[in-house]
């Protein structure tokens, strides 16, 4: 393919560097699990939380028994409208658990413990590797802190379902 010589807009660029780095289906995980409360509504959010996707499964805390047995009934109509909402099959099951609901006001806390997640010295070397060919030093830094977040979330989800 013969290469356009006119200049990329930022944009281009961060899509392709977020896709070479394999961020950028993070960020549409990011944006599905956000706007739970809007395909479930008030009420259903208030008992329940959506914590991972993968593989096209949604895992998905509810605060009792009861809520999972109630949503359970409302599965296939919360994929569909997820699927719907999102243009394109992305949701092709959902696993409920039950579990602590923390209000949306808590994130921050959440954040707090995600830096008490130690990363290995592996850890930071691939990042560092992955990131050497960003010459922007700023953009480096950047990217470099959603890499370490990137894992320490990885980490801190394989500890909580383990």
């Amino acid at each position: 393919m013969a290469r356009d010589n006119s200049p990329s807009s930022v944009k281009e660029i961060l899509d392709r560097l977020l896709s070479q780095l394999g961020i950028d289906s993070k960020i549409n995980q990011m944006k599905i699990l956000n706007c739970w409360g809007d395909v479930v509504g008030e009420k259903i959010k208030k008992h329940s939380q959506p914590f991972a996707i993968r593989k096209g499964n949604l895992f998905v805390k509810v605060d009792s028994s009861a809520w999972l047995a109630q949503l359970s009934y409302f599965k296939e109509k919360i994929i569909s409208d997820f699927n719907t909402r999102q243009g394109k099959e992305i949701i092709k099951d959902i696993y409920f658990r039950i579990g602590k609901i923390y209000p949306s006001s808590s994130k921050n806390k959440e954040r707090r413990g995600l830096r008490r997640v130690k990363l290995t010295e592996e850890d930071i070397k691939w990042i560092d590797k992955t990131l050497k060919s960003v010459k922007d030093k700023h953009l480096r830094k950047i990217l470099r802190r959603i890499l370490i977040k990137d894992k320490r979330l990885k980490k801190s989800i394989s500890d909580t379902t383990s």
